[in-house]
């Protein structure tokens, strides 16, 4: 169900020229039931540019395709919004953590884990639309954010042109002293890993006033807790330990970090500086 914001893009949306509207709905066969959500701007071409948008812990991906639509119709993007509910993906280890660990810190195999998703996903997405791109823009908020760094350390994000994390609550900082979900120990990572994760163009893509303390749902394990006080202090500590570490392994850095003023945890106010940096980074 939308709340007041989602109603809110969605007037927004239906604004918009009648072709301009063009929304679809599919479902992956395995696993069955993941639903995704397209949205294809009116002058969007096959060989155009596209973004995919995951969303919070509410799994409410029609929201995220709401709010965002204005700014892929402005940038046209091409607009993929998978849903990862709760039916499939029940809990924040199976989502958040990308399904690395179970919910009680155990490890699965990576044969396991959710990362691979996203490239299926853009297979389907290219077979119905004629998308000739190899690539796209990957761009997580919250929780999603929380999916897409992981992604980024651990298993390449191999086709993303360019990543783009924003608000995470909490981040596995790319240390070996500190325990997943929360920092690389446990966990077998080479080396060559990081380099690579180190190399891509990363947007650490932070809100300015995402500073509450108390905000409902900020994680408050205790390693997280430890990460900083809020979203914005925690996204600052992750770009600093991943800059510091590149410097101390001699390993070239290209992530970027900035901050979105006047807002607080929402992706409809981080959606049009992210749209830009999609259509920058991907060239």
């Amino acid at each position: 169900m939308l709340d007041r914001r989602g109603l809110i893009a969605l007037g927004a949306l239906a604004a918009l020229p009648r072709a301009a509207r063009a929304q679809t709905i599919f479902e992956l066969p395995d696993p069955a039931g993941l639903r995704v959500f397209l949205h294809r701007p009116a002058n969007w071409r096959p060989d155009g540019r596209a973004i995919i948008v995951l969303h919070g812990l509410r799994r409410d991906a029609d929201r995220y395709l709401a709010e965002w639509a204005p700014q892929a119709e402005a940038a046209n993007l091409l607009l993929v919004a998978p849903e990862f509910s709760r039916a499939l993906f029940p809990t924040v280890a199976s989502y958040n953590w990308g399904n690395v660990v179970s919910e009680d810190l155990r490890p699965n195999a990576p044969e396991a884990w959710t990362f691979g998703l996203i490239d299926r996903i853009w297979d389907a997405v290219r077979a119905r639309t004629g998308a000739v791109r190899a690539g796209y823009t990957l761009f997580g908020h919250s929780a999603g954010a929380q999916f897409v760094h992981r992604y980024l350390l651990l298993a390449e994000a191999s086709r993303a042109e360019a990543i783009i994390t924003a608000n995470a609550g909490s981040y596995t900082m790319p240390v070996r002293d500190v325990a997943f979900p929360f920092g690389l120990g446990g966990l077998d990572v080479p080396e060559a890993r990081l380099q690579a994760a180190f190399a891509r163009p990363v947007t650490v893509l932070l809100g300015a006033d995402d500073a509450d303390p108390r905000h409902p749902s900020l994680p408050r394990q205790p390693g997280a807790i430890a990460q900083g006080p809020h979203r914005l202090a925690r996204g600052l500590n992750f770009y600093a330990t991943a800059r510091a570490e590149a410097w101390r392994l001699e390993m070239p850095f290209r992530w970027r970090l900035e901050t979105v003023p006047g807002v607080g945890h929402d992706n409809g106010g981080m959606a049009r500086r992210a749209a830009e940096i999609a259509v920058s980074a991907a060239g």
